[in-house]
């Protein structure tokens, strides 16, 4: 029997299933837990939430890292270790043009502009999500009839300095950022996704990302409470149909 344990997460090897589902919200792991049966939850540690369970004849983990593409990696990469292949990350982000509040982006790449990547991969600049896992997504959410973009995402570290703009001050540089990369065909902004796929590849897993776009930064709009209620189910929904469908590496 394989003994390994991870570090931060605290679960053993035989506590995780190949296909991982990642969340950022720990929040997340009990809602998305009831989706499962059979349901596992392993210790949380530093706030990292982690439960595994039967979709089906299919067993997932859930695993919550929190926000921000270092944590990210860490519990990505206790989970490969422990055998994990296969991961998928869901959870919100900024849509551009022309995504609308509501819609799904499932990630074809991601440009980084966060500092884990290059950690991983020497002169990380643009990842690539697996073909199989992006295909996958693509027709669950079309099986759904989930409205859904497929393309690029850009990743970054400060949220209020390239993301959100909190005060006046960073208006500006808030608004140039994501118009330039509107114009550059990026559909969604988030902190993770970049990481995620580098990370993910350079473990010889498999990875993607899909979000809900629940702000508009532009013009400080915000998902309604009843509407990202609605977003959540959509996203488990289709996250575990597509993960049947995808064979670990």
């Amino acid at each position: 029997m394989n003994s390994r344990k991870a570090w931060y997460i605290g679960c053993s090897a035989e506590q995780v299933a190949e296909r991982v589902i990642l969340l950022g919200d720990p929040g997340r792991v009990p809602r998305f837990s009831q989706y499962l049966s059979d349901v596992e939850a392993m210790p949380v540690n530093r706030g990292l939430a982690t439960v595994t369970g039967m979709y089906g004849d299919t067993r997932i983990t859930l695993s919550a890292f929190g926000m921000g593409s270092p944590i990210a990696a860490i519990v990505l990469h206790e989970l490969a270790n422990l055998g994990a292949s296969v991961f998928l990350r869901i959870g919100t982000s900024i849509g551009l043009s022309p995504v609308n509040i509501g819609d799904m982006i499932i990630a074809r790449n991601a440009r980084s502009f966060e500092g884990t990547s290059s950690a991983y991969a020497h002169g990380a600049g643009n990842s690539s999500a697996d073909p199989g896992l992006v295909s996958a997504l693509t027709r669950a959410a079309s099986r759904r009839e989930a409205t859904h973009h497929v393309g690029a995402f850009a990743s970054f570290d400060g949220f209020y300095q390239d993301m959100f703009a909190l005060d006046e001050d960073t208006e500006d540089r808030v608004r140039n950022n994501l118009e330039r990369l509107a114009g550059q065909d990026v559909l969604a902004v988030d902190m993770e996704t970049s990481a995620i796929l580098t990370v993910g590849k350079a473990l010889g897993c498999k990875a993607g990302s899909m979000c809900a776009s629940t702000v508009n930064s532009l013009r400080k709009q915000k998902i309604g409470k009843r509407e990202h209620a609605e977003a959540e189910r959509t996203l488990i929904s289709i996250a575990l149909e597509a993960l049947k469908q995808v064979d670990p590496a």
